[in-house]
């Protein structure tokens, strides 16, 4: 009787802590807490010279009876690193001493959800280059309310419009490459901008023919303008491509995993498990842009036009795409191969060298064509 008595008591004992631990819980989340009611922010540049100002705010989660203090200030460079690492970018930490807040304390008055407005003035907008992604981590706090983890910093993300006005034109022209001896592309990644004219039975956007080739349509079986990775295995998308329009396009394949993706501006159009150890970009007929000069089965030539061709010994991650559509930095970790076919790249007898500046090309000589307004991907 007396155990019963005790396991009794026990179970009410429990029930107790049970419904504190509930109440507790739910108070928790009942209390206001500040925080950013958005974790990025895209500032416009598009038509900023040297200076840049905007207002910054954060807001409760419930109101309250009394007025709310917030304090603002910029985080630690190492919460950029942690966001790259989490979210596979590459942004660089604005340099904070272009950095102005016009006060680093507001208020919430009581009632209300909003702070009032603080100008946050970015300067020296002009010493950016064109290629990086640089951003500005802000966190805020309050002695009145807690904030509310996860939302407390955010992250005013800016990039120097990239305007791109000229481009290379593809009407029977190429580039073959030939990569070092030895090298062996485990993961990889081809990407380019691309403007297709009339699409043909195969339309060779880059790669290494039946080793790993990246191109557009595959008479018989595959319509002419859908894209296509093949090589040891082949698989396409099921969405097509249009005349006259400019795309980013990508194909990305990361060996640790074995998955493989075709991507068009930024966003995954199909995927794949290939498998493999990787490839040799000099086997069999070699690496070709835009067309295959001499192949015994036909050129199978693209016509249109191309800008920002690169090849990456690393697969790219979808956001650092999707960041990257217009361009680079030349000096990018990982990044084997780029032409930007802007008339930046030296062309003489036959050579042309890429902005990296470690591999020269054999090219039928690509003309360089003025656009009438800059490339916009939609």
């Amino acid at each position: 009787m007396m155990n019963k008595h005790i396991f009794n008591y026990l179970i009410l004992g429990g029930m107790a802590l049970l419904m504190g631990a509930c109440n507790d819980s739910e108070s928790d989340l009942l209390e206001p807490k500040v925080y950013f009611e958005s974790k990025e922010y895209n500032l416009p540049m598009e038509d900023v010279n040297d200076m840049l100002t905007f207002s910054l705010t954060s807001r409760l989660s419930t109101k309250t009876s009394s007025e709310v203090d917030v304090s603002y200030a910029i985080a630690d460079p190492s919460v950029v690193e942690e966001y790259n690492a989490k979210y596979g970018t590459a942004y660089e930490m604005f340099d904070v001493s272009h950095v102005k807040l016009s006060s680093t304390t507001s208020s919430i008055p009581s009632g209300e959800l909003y702070a009032d407005d603080v100008a946050m003035e970015l300067s020296g907008l002009e010493t950016l280059k064109e290629g990086k992604s640089y951003v500005v981590p802000v966190q805020v706090q309050s002695t009145s309310v807690p904030a509310l983890p996860g939302t407390d910093i955010a992250f005013f993300l800016l990039s120097k419009p990239i305007k791109i006005t000229k481009v290379g034109a593809f009407n029977y022209d190429w580039i073959s490459i030939k990569f070092p001896v030895g090298t062996f592309f485990s993961s990889f990644t081809y990407e380019a901008l691309i403007y297709v004219t009339s699409f043909g039975n195969n339309n060779t956007i880059m790669g290494t023919e039946g080793i790993m080739i990246f191109r557009i349509g595959d008479a018989p079986g595959v319509n002419k303008n859908y894209l296509e990775a093949a090589g040891t295995q082949k698989y396409n998308v099921t969405k097509p491509l249009q005349t006259n329009r400019w795309y980013h396009v990508a194909l990305t394949y990361d060996q640790p995993t074995g998955k493989t993706g075709i991507y068009v501006n930024g966003e995954k159009w199909a995927g794949s498990d290939w498998g493999i150890d990787g490839f040799d970009p000099n086997a069999d007929v070699g690496f070709n842009i835009g067309m295959l000069p001499g192949f015994q089965w036909g050129t199978r030539p693209l016509s249109g036009k191309m800008s920002e061709i690169r090849v990456w010994s690393v697969a790219r991650t979808e956001n650092q795409l999707k960041q990257n559509m217009l361009g680079v930095d030349p000096e990018s970790e990982g990044l084997s191969l780029y032409y930007k076919l802007d008339g930046s790249e030296t062309q003489e007898s036959g050579v042309i060298k890429d902005a990296t500046g470690r591999i020269n090309g054999t090219t039928s000589g690509i003309s360089i064509e003025t656009l009438d307004a800059p490339i916009a991907i939609n």
